[in-house]
């Protein structure tokens, strides 16, 4: 369980990882919880496809038909800039697998200059996945500007590593896993994206990533019971004036970013605020665990507000402007592009299903879907959830989705609600559109062996849902999680 096939339309090839590249092949064909990569623009077949094989690349098929203005249409609805144009603007070719950037370098553009076709040249040929091409100047003599060394290595300069988030971003929302992003990168520090391309112009580079990623999907499959999965998080939310103005947090807790409770920078012009608390509770292995190191926290925290006349609010946006968010850490579980796409469907989309209205103002540009950040412990942060401080109800099936998702990211059946429709929904804020992939998402999730001890904490968000309820971001969260409040002299 957990290896790479690469389907070339007619055979199977298996890939090693790097540090067993002479170990002999056991495996002819992938079977569920393997991962195929097609070398065409092809779908696969239906027999090569079987329940539970991952198939990366699987919105190459999508791209051959998508005209560029389409691509650009997903970009801008995910909160990426297509912009044209840009003031002082440098181009660069980045090379992703598997969520990480593997190379950037810079393409030269003007009439003498210009050394090698750009990827917007090669949109729509059928030659896209035609080995030996080279689409930056490394193919004239030059060198990239960085190259991964190592899995989970990016970019020191803080500039190549913006480009690198905005490529990955890209490839990702075309629900491509092996590819090269074209980004423009202003001399203000702004980027946009210029184009797409599955599979890596250089054969040899995309052998050796490949082995890479082997070896990561490997460790992904390799989950047994004495395996632990730790779960994390670091939830917002504000404190309200009567008058309905935000109560800066640092005036409660500080404005460092130490200790289990504090208060979260935001940059407002150039002026440095601290308006939002943020709690760091400590990691827990199960969704009640967590919810009771959290409550602690609030505990505490309410220790330091003593003004009855502050309401403690949470969710997507409950005061206009000021976006709120609920990430969850995970570690013990490798990050790979199919479990990003599980915590969107079976988390994500669930939540967005149940949340204030006024939630609809976070997206894009918070919330956005496959949104993630590499943590130093060696695990990651998934970001694109909204403040599930709400309610422990909340909470807990937030937990318990991620946790599932995690211990199950190779074994679940497929992704669901993987159609366009219901990611036009997320970003739109149309629950009733989006409520339609509710039912596949339990099917999914309800097939997992370790449902039954988490279905306690995931069956109250589909009932709210499905009943079509939502949480109130307005209501002072402290009610619902048992904590005393501050009684007026």
């Amino acid at each position: 369980m957990g290896e790479l096939f690469l389907w070339n339309g007619a055979a199977y090839k298996a890939i090693l990882p790097e540090e067993e590249y002479d170990r002999p092949l056991v495996k002819t064909a992938p079977r569920q919880g393997d991962a195929v990569l097609p070398l065409s623009w092809k779908e696969l077949p239906g027999f090569c496809a079987p329940e539970g094989i991952w198939q990366l690349n699987e919105g190459a098929s999508a791209l051959a038909k998508m005209s560029l203005e389409r691509q650009r249409e997903l970009w801008r609805m995910s909160g990426l800039s297509v912009a044209e144009g840009l003031p002082h603007e440098r181009l660069f070719v980045i090379e992703v697998c598997n969520l990480e950037p593997l190379s950037v370098a810079r393409i030269y553009e003007g009439r003498e200059q210009k050394t090698a076709l750009t990827i917007s040249e090669y949109q729509n040929r059928e030659d896209l996945y035609d080995q030996g091409r080279s689409m930056n100047n490394q193919a004239k003599g030059g060198a990239a500007l960085w190259r991964s060394s190592r899995a989970g290595d990016w970019p020191g300069d803080a500039a190549l590593r913006r480009v690198a988030r905005v490529a990955v971003r890209a490839l990702y929302t075309l629900r491509l896993d092996v590819g090269e992003a074209e980004v423009a990168l202003a001399g203000d520090g702004r980027c946009a994206v210029r184009g797409v391309r599955p599979l890596l112009s250089d054969g040899a580079r995309q052998s050796a990533a490949l082995r890479r990623f082997a070896a990561t999907l490997g460790a992904a499959g390799a989950f047994d019971e004495g395996r632990r999965i730790l779960l994390g998080a670091d939830p917002e939310f504000a404190l309200l004036m009567p008058s309905g103005k935000v109560a800066p947090a640092s005036r409660f807790f500080g404005a460092g970013a130490g200790g289990a409770a504090g208060a979260d920078a935001v940059l407002l012009g150039r002026r440095l605020l601290y308006p939002v608390a943020e709690l760091r509770p400590a990691p827990a292995e199960s969704p009640a665990a967590l919810a009771g190191n959290i409550r602690r926290l609030m505990l505490a925290a309410a220790a330091k507000v003593r003004d009855p006349g502050l309401r403690w609010v949470a969710g997507a946006m409950p005061v206009p402007g000021l976006a709120l968010g609920g990430h969850i850490h995970i570690s013990g579980a490798p990050l790979t592009g199919r479990l990003l796409r599980l915590l969107d469907s079976c988390a994500a989309y669930p939540l967005a299903m149940v949340e204030d209205p006024a939630g609809r103002g976070r997206r894009p540009r918070y919330g956005s879907l496959g949104d993630f950040r590499l943590q130093p412990h060696g695990g990651f942060e998934y970001r694109t959830l909204p403040s599930w401080l709400v309610s422990p109800a909340a909470a807990k099936a937030a937990f318990a989705l991620a946790l599932l998702c995690a211990r199950e990211a190779l074994t679940l059946p497929r992704i669901p609600a993987a159609e366009e429709r219901f990611r036009a929904a997320y970003y739109a804020g149309d629950r009733s559109e989006l409520s339609a992939c509710l039912d596949d998402i339990a099917d999914v999730v309800t097939r997992s062996a370790r449902y039954e001890e988490l279905a306690p904490c995931i069956e109250p968000l589909f009932q709210a849902a499905k009943a079509g309820k939502t949480w109130d971001e307005k209501s002072d969260f402290r009610l619902k999680w048992k904590i005393p409040l501050p009684k007026a002299d």
